[in-house]
């Protein structure tokens, strides 16, 4: 075991320069991109059972889109096991649908709507092709609605935004001209 030489990544070079005990370290259990996903909610304090927030929500509809749409990422064998299935619905239609249908709140600003337009959106295709009798409940279409309705508050917003910002332009435009005309005189 040398301090000073470093291994070339082969397991021959490894035994040399830090002995043959290197090779016979165990490894960590392997651990699904779903697992390590729910370990890190765990460590930023994002669990559902706490009190919800934008943050919380946005972390376990990620999780939820993971587990439930993204499979391939989930588990081993492809599929989601039931009781995660029942877990994660039960919190989705208990707690998060219900909570964002109480913390709709009109306004321009995103970040006081209880979830991102992102996630609203990949959120209700989902719904709407995999969990139809949850995509048709009364809090669900409000909440539909509800988007709907910011998505074209928010679109009206940025044309009178851009029409402003046209109209300034031509203003800035049309007294730089006569600022020439003033100053070819």
């Amino acid at each position: 075991m040398s301090t000073t030489r470093s291994p070339l990544g082969s397991l021959a070079s490894e035994v040399n320069v830090h002995g043959e005990e290197s090779l016979s370290r165990r490894v960590p259990r392997e651990r699904t991109h779903l697992e390590r996903q729910a370990t890190h909610m765990y460590k930023r304090g994002e669990e559902t059972w706490r009190r919800l927030t934008r943050q919380r929500v946005a972390a376990f509809l990620e999780l939820f889109l993971l587990a439930m749409v993204r499979t391939e990422n989930a588990h081993r064998a492809g599929y989601p096991q039931p009781q995660s299935v029942e877990m994660l619905l039960g919190t989705l239609v208990q707690r998060i649908i219900r909570w964002v249908y109480r913390h709709r709140v009109w306004t321009k600003y995103e970040g006081r709507w209880p979830m991102s337009l992102e996630h609203f959106d990949e959120l209700d295709n989902d719904l709407a092709n995999y969990l139809p009798s949850i995509h048709e409940g009364h809090q669900w279409q409000r909440i539909r609605e509800y988007f709907v309705d910011m998505k074209r508050v928010r679109e009206e917003w940025r044309r009178e935004e851009r029409r402003r910002e046209e109209q300034e332009r031509r203003q800035r435009q049309v007294r730089l001209n006569q600022v020439r005309r003033v100053l070819e005189l």
